[in-house]
């Protein structure tokens, strides 16, 4: 089972408890030990059953007759942690311009509206894009966000685009460089970020129904060149793959996109999540994907149930996704200790003020 686990409980212990709660009974708490040990004694301690609970997850607000999870703050995703390993929930908010409130399911918690991606790029400014990313960071954090849904690089092949705003432009190298430096600055502040959406998801018109087809060079020397700088500058946790269809394959259930592009060729070490609703087989495991999100969305949880049995039966399963160790970024992107904990919204907007022009209420739709 460590194909579908030891990617994502490197990060989940991004945010685990402080070091001083390291003891001979959690030895994986230890943060004297490299990344690879403690990935490997705590999976050394889960049960499969275990290990499923982290490859999939509702919306962290109430949607389609599912109530919010208990411990979720309200927000777009959430992953249930195993609080009696140590290992914290993954609470995932919106996006690249703000932390969301999406049907203010946090009544009355606004958020800092930043400015578009786009006005960003169009700073040339590496310097910015970090600082930017700190404050997007900082405030997740503050709100109890460990994983901010960020990192937007798709390309602008269609300026009718309703996602341009938050897409750094049409050229490879500027998107690239500047999305990795804004995700360097999130990642600072003991967040992980995601990058999105992987790959070529370049429209919301039909976006579940495109079907882009492009050679493998055209690919590389364009969309997928923005990812792989942006991968390299700026190390993000999660990969977020796409809704549309990449060369007859949704994106999401990719082989060529994520096992061999990805992981095999760009040496990914992170995790790769689905965007919401955008799983359609229990076959994508087998193709680069680690983690359903937002599984009411689908039309089954396939990395449920489904998910399980074939753990059981199939032994490609069961070593699907084994792409290489834990990185060690994924242990020591955080440096404070202890979780998130919210510090509420009055005292962020202090913070914010001259930062991005203060705060406004944050309440629309969630955009993944």
């Amino acid at each position: 089972m460590r194909g579908f686990t030891g990617l994502i409980v490197a990060s989940l212990l991004t945010s685990a408890a402080p070091v001083h709660a390291a003891t001979g009974a959690r030895p994986w708490m230890n943060r004297a030990l490299d990344p690879d040990s403690r990935a490997s004694l705590l999976e050394a301690q889960m049960t499969t059953e275990e290990k499923l609970t982290i490859v999939h997850g509702p919306m962290g607000r109430p949607r389609l007759g599912i109530p919010k999870p208990e411990r979720a703050l309200g927000s777009a995703g959430f992953i249930p942690g195993i609080p009696r390993l140590g290992i914290p929930d993954l609470q995932e908010a919106d996006a690249s311009v703000g932390v969301t409130n999406p049907g203010n399911v946090r009544p009355g918690d606004g958020a800092t509206a930043f400015p578009s991606i786009m006005a960003l790029a169009a700073t040339w400014s590496r310097a910015m894009a970090y600082q930017s990313g700190a404050a997007l960071g900082n405030e997740a954090w503050s709100k109890g966000f460990n994983v901010q849904l960020a990192g937007g690089i798709n390309l602008m092949r269609e300026p009718r685009n309703g996602r341009t705003f938050e897409y750094a432009g049409e050229d490879p190298l500027l998107a690239g460089v500047l999305t990795g430096d804004a995700i360097r600055g999130i990642q600072s502040q003991n967040v992980v970020s995601t990058i999105k959406h992987f790959a070529f998801n370049n429209q919301e018109t039909a976006r579940f129904f495109a079907n882009v087809q492009i050679g493998d060079a055209a690919a590389r020397e364009s969309d997928l060149l923005a990812f792989e700088i942006a991968i390299e500058t700026g190390k993000p946790g999660s990969v977020m793959c796409a809704y549309n269809l990449v060369n007859d394959f949704q994106a999401c259930n990719s082989d060529w996109l994520l096992n061999q592009v990805l992981k095999r060729d760009w040496a990914y070490p992170g995790w790769v999540m689905s965007d919401w609703g955008a799983v359609h087989s229990t076959d994508s495991a087998l193709h680069g994907l680690d983690q359903e999100s937002g599984e009411q969305l689908d039309t089954q949880v396939y990395f449920g149930a489904p998910l399980a049995e074939k753990v059981k039966s199939d032994p490609a399963y069961r070593a699907a996704g084994r792409h290489g160790p834990p990185h060690p970024a994924h242990f020591i992107r955080g440096r404070r200790d202890g979780p998130a904990r919210p510090i509420g919204s009055d005292r962020l907007c202090r913070q914010r003020q001259g930062v991005a022009g203060g705060c406004r209420g944050r309440r629309g739709p969630a955009q993944e």
